[in-house]
């Protein structure tokens, strides 16, 4: 049987289903807290999650985390230390300022010997294994993974008023569309807040309501 050409697109009436958009998976300031007051039983399990914070407050991607040496540390003229490396997935640079946390955390690792990185991580799939117990054992609801601290350092500093204009020069984004991307999530977050906090307010008065009749 002959195969003729299809002269015509079957598929023009059928409607395209509208790609969702794409969600930053973050966590919540509440549940960065348990992580940092919940220490972890073994060894690799801690480096684990402080590296976790560490990224967390910094903005730093695994790979960067991973490949980060005392040489990307720096002090500024009035003592303030700072992180600036080259973002193994771009290659544009990353100033990052340490938060006191940061620094903390840092203290605890090795800030002298260039010829090896500061932290020792175990490659990606033990991490993210790691990953996944921390975020059970602090009761974190979403399964937990490391990218959920870069994309938490975005929301979080853009929710404490930090200009977005800083944030991408740190988190050292290509296009500051990017770190729109992070305004966007925090925008989503405050209207749904807004909505359980009308909700409640409603139900509260409907209660109310029925309790006066």
């Amino acid at each position: 049987m002959d195969r003729e050409v299809i002269r015509f697109n079957p598929l023009a009436d059928v409607p395209y289903e509208k790609k969702p958009d794409y969600k930053l998976k973050h966590i919540s300031r509440t549940e960065l807290q348990r992580i940092m007051e919940q220490p972890m039983p073994e060894r690799l399990q801690e480096l684990t999650r402080r590296a976790f914070i560490f990224s967390a407050f910094t903005g730093l991607s695994y790979v960067d985390v991973k490949r980060l040496y005392p040489s990307h540390i720096g002090t500024t003229a009035d003592g303030r230390r700072f992180i600036r490396i080259n973002r193994k997935k771009t290659d544009v640079e990353s100033f990052i300022p340490l938060h006191p946390v940061a620094e903390q955390i840092l203290s605890l690792y090795n800030t002298t010997d260039d010829g090896r990185p500061i932290f020792p991580l175990p490659n990606r799939n033990r991490l993210w294994y790691c990953i996944h117990e921390i975020g059970i054992l602090a009761g974190v609801k979403e399964n937990l993974s490391y990218h959920a601290s870069r994309h938490s350092f975005g929301t979080l500093t853009l929710s404490a008023g930090v200009p977005i204009e800083s944030i991408s020069k740190m988190m050292g984004h290509t296009n500051i569309r990017t770190t729109q991307g992070y305004a966007k999530v925090t925008d989503d977050k405050i209207s749904e807040d807004m909505d359980k906090l009308m909700e409640k307010r409603r139900k509260n008065l409907t209660d109310s309501g029925h309790d006066n009749q």
